[in-house]
C-alpha cells in the first residue's frame, strides 16, 4: 500500500510538472507569435493612435477654418457697415441740402405780404382777402408735398444696404 501511494504522489508531481511545462511552452508560443507579428505586422493599437491622431489633426484644422471663415464675416459685415454709415452721413447732408433749398424756393413762392401780421382793411376788401388766403395753403400743401417727397427719398436712401 506504501507503494500506491508513492505511485500516486509521482503520478501526481508529473501531471503537475507536465502543467506547469504546458503552460510555459504556451507562453513561450505567445511570446514568439507576438514578435514574429511585431515583425511583420504593426500592432493594431499603433494604427488606431494614427487614426485618432489623423482625425483631431483634421478636426483641428476644420476649427482653424471655420474661426478664420467667421472673422472674415464678421469683418466683412464691419466694413459694409463703416460705408453704409459713410453714403448715409453723405446721402443725408445732400438731402438736408435739397430741403433747405426746396424750402427757400417755397419761401420766395409765398408773397411778401403772406409773411407779415395781417392788416384790417374794410369790410369790401375781407371778402377778397378770404378768396386769396384759400389759395396760399394750397401753395403751402404743394411745398409740403414736395419737402415730404424729399424726405421720403432721403430715408429710402439712408435705408438701402449697399451692394459690394
Amino acid at each position: 500500500m506504501a507503494e500506491q501511494r508513492d505511485v500516486r504522489k509521482q503520478i501526481e508531481h508529473l501531471i503537475e510538472r507536465a502543467q506547469d511545462e504546458i503552460l510555459e511552452a504556451s507562453r513561450e508560443l505567445a511570446n514568439g507569435i507576438s514578435k514574429e507579428t511585431e515583425r511583420f505586422v504593426p500592432p493594431i493599437s499603433n494604427d488606431i493612435e494614427r487614426l485618432v491622431d489623423d482625425v483631431f489633426d483634421f478636426a483641428e484644422r476644420v476649427m482653424k477654418g471655420q474661426r478664420k471663415m467667421v472673422n472674415d464675416v464678421v469683418k466683412t459685415i464691419n466694413e459694409q457697415t463703416d460705408r453704409a454709415a459713410k453714403v448715409g452721413r453723405a446721402t443725408t447732408k445732400k438731402a438736408s441740402k435739397r430741403v433747405t433749398a426746396a424750402k427757400k424756393a417755397v419761401a420766395k413762392r409765398v408773397p411778401a405780404a403772406k409773411k407779415g401780421p395781417a392788416k384790417k382793411a374794410p369790410a369790401k376788401k375781407a371778402t377778397a382777402k378770404k378768396a386769396t388766403a384759400k389759395k396760399a395753403p394750397a401753395k403751402k400743401a404743394t411745398a409740403k408735398k414736395a419737402v415730404a417727397k424729399t424726405e421720403a427719398a432721403v430715408r429710402a436712401v439712408t435705408t438701402r444696404v449697399p451692394e459690394r
